[in-house]
């Protein structure tokens, strides 16, 4: 038997291959080798194809993805904006809500400062007005009715409503402050006389030194004859200070041909003057008002004197009147009736 007839015959495909020179040669080619190239071909097919399907749908799900997520970015910057014009706003109403708070609180501390200012006017008028009643009763002996004591049955018909409100409060006090001091005013017209006259009597020491001659009958100095004296001598040193007794208007002022040398005049009121004779200067003129301790002049030796001295005259009515008295009375305080009545 011979190698060809022992040998299975096996299926298979032959490829001449004709060149362009030379003889043809076959190329066998057995079934397995042919279905390798046909599953290599089909799966390069199905590549072929299926690679463009594949990015097709890989693009088409990326555009999905990506609109989808447009969508969320915008709706994110919708909210944004709603969330910062929210707070915009809310910023905007708690700006306005702590203005209009400030203001409010500034009207009530202007509110409260004014009341203040208010509550220290009327605590000031009311402790003038304490002052002035108290000094009226010290020097006229008027006794001003006192507030009926809590603990004592009052009664009497009540006119409006409770006040609460303090501006109301501060006025109806005011008011009544003005009520009692329209009161005062009508108290003190029955004694303004009689304080004025008081405060237009002279009294205390024009100048302090030693008495050299007293008031009424002396044997005179240069004369040695018996004589009227219509004052009081002071001696004291040249150049002391001579002051005012009471308060007036000073009426004369300059040299008297009676002997008072240079000299002072002051008209108190009321009758009363005062003379102040012998000086060295003085100090005021005539229609110049003075009051208790203004300097009128100093004390000197011209007209008809032996020696530095003050001659002190106080005067009623024009008649001269024995000024020891008058030396020896307390001075008081002027009495100002007219910021009284203020």
């Amino acid at each position: 038997m011979s190698r060809n007839q022992r040998r299975p015959s096996r299926r298979g495909w032959t490829i001449l291959i004709l060149p362009d020179q030379g003889e043809p040669r076959p190329l066998r080619l057995a079934w397995g080798i042919l279905a390798v190239a046909a599953l290599l071909g089909i799966s390069l097919g199905i590549g072929a194809i299926g690679a463009p399907m594949l990015l097709a749908g890989s693009v088409g799900l990326n555009a999905a993805l990506g609109a989808k997520t447009a969508q969320l970015e915008a709706q994110r910057q919708i909210l944004e904006h709603d969330l910062a014009a929210q707070k915009k706003d809310s910023d905007a109403k708690l700006a306005k809500q702590q203005r209009d708070y400030e203001a409010r609180l500034n009207i009530e501390v202007g509110k409260v400062a004014g009341l203040t200012r208010q509550a220290h006017s009327v605590t000031a008028k009311l402790t003038d007005l304490q002052n002035r009643v108290e000094y009226i009763q010290s020097r006229a002996g008027i006794t001003v009715p006192q507030r009926a004591s809590s603990g004592k049955p009052r009664g009497g018909a009540t006119i409006g409503s409770e006040i609460n409100d303090p501006a109301q409060m501060y006025s109806a006090l005011d008011e009544f402050l003005n009520q009692t001091e329209g009161s005062l005013q009508q108290a003190l017209g029955p004694l303004e006389g009689k304080l004025r006259r008081e405060a237009a009597v002279p009294a205390g020491w024009p100048a302090y030194g030693q008495i050299t001659s007293g008031f009424g009958v002396r044997i005179g100095p240069r004369t040695g004859r018996f004589e009227r004296h219509t004052g009081w001598d002071i001696a004291a040193g040249y150049g002391t200070r001579v002051a005012a007794t009471a308060p007036g208007t000073v009426v004369e002022v300059g040299w008297s041909n009676v002997g008072y040398g240079m000299h002072v005049v002051v008209d108190h009121g009321y009758g009363y003057r005062t003379l102040f004779g012998h000086l060295s200067r003085m100090y005021v003129s005539v229609g110049e008002s003075v009051a208790i301790g203004t300097l009128l002049g100093a004390v000197g030796s011209t007209g008809n004197s032996t020696g530095p001295h003050l001659h002190y005259e106080v005067r009623i009515g024009g008649q001269p009147v024995n000024p020891g008295p008058y030396l020896n009375r307390s001075r008081v305080r002027t009495v100002d009736l007219d910021a009284a009545k203020r």
